[in-house]
């Protein structure tokens, strides 16, 4: 019999409040060890961390953000890379159609059970191979946060955007501000789209995170 993801992990649910929103999702309710691991073995333990496990402060930034552009006409919205989904989420609880997508199969186990608890008809939840993708259609918004921490992703996921945003689409992307490959990821987008750049601060409880979202649009 295939183990459940909560036969993997002790599972809790969290309430999650965004641009005057509420949602409670299920997550890790001991990714701190997670988290402590990584620290202490660095390196060595970064191609094996589960790095979905945590609702990274980039995603809050990103939600907000988009949340906050209280667009009323319904959107047709690809999350990727999406971990806990938090973006997703809460703009399909704001009607918009959504398709949430990652590649582990723990994820998205926890996704469909986000969606269902929070009861998104109009998410769905979908396994994306960023190097061999399958959807079809197209996006008038694809957002993501903290995707680009490999460089061998950066190709793929500009050939990924090119192939699903629609003519008058966005990209919407939300990193911490010292992330290593933002500047190599950069360097290949002119020529593709048109960038903009705005530069946000979320205060956490021991630190101020500098995150920057990336708006883009195809030439």
């Amino acid at each position: 019999m295939k183990n459940t993801i909560s036969d993997k992990y002790e599972l809790e649910l969290m309430p999650i409040a965004i641009g005057g929103k509420r949602l409670e999702l299920y997550g890790i309710a001991n990714w701190d060890v997670f988290i402590e691991r990584l620290e202490r073995e660095g390196e060595e333990y970064v191609k094996s961390f589960p790095f979905w496990i945590k609702v990274w402060e980039a995603s809050i930034v990103l939600t907000d953000h988009l949340v906050q552009m209280n667009t009323d006409e319904q959107k047709n919205i690809l999350e990727i890379g999406a971990g806990m989904g938090v973006t997703g989420l809460f703009l399909g609880a704001l009607g918009h159609n959504v398709t949430i997508t990652d590649y582990e199969e723990d994820v998205l186990e926890l996704l469909r059970m986000n969606v269902e608890h929070n009861n998104l008809p109009n998410v769905r939840v979908e396994k994306l191979d960023w190097n061999n993708p399958n959807l079809t259609g197209r996006y008038d918004i694809i957002c993501g946060s903290e995707i680009i921490y490999n460089e061998t992703f950066i190709g793929p996921i500009i050939e990924l955007f090119q192939r699903y945003l629609s003519s008058e689409g966005t990209v919407f992307l939300a990193h911490d501000i010292r992330r290593r490959y933002l500047i190599q990821f950069m360097g290949m987008v002119p020529g593709r789209f048109d960038i903009e750049n705005v530069l946000k601060t979320m205060k956490g409880k021991e630190e101020v995170h500098r995150v920057v979202i990336h708006t883009l649009h195809l030439k």
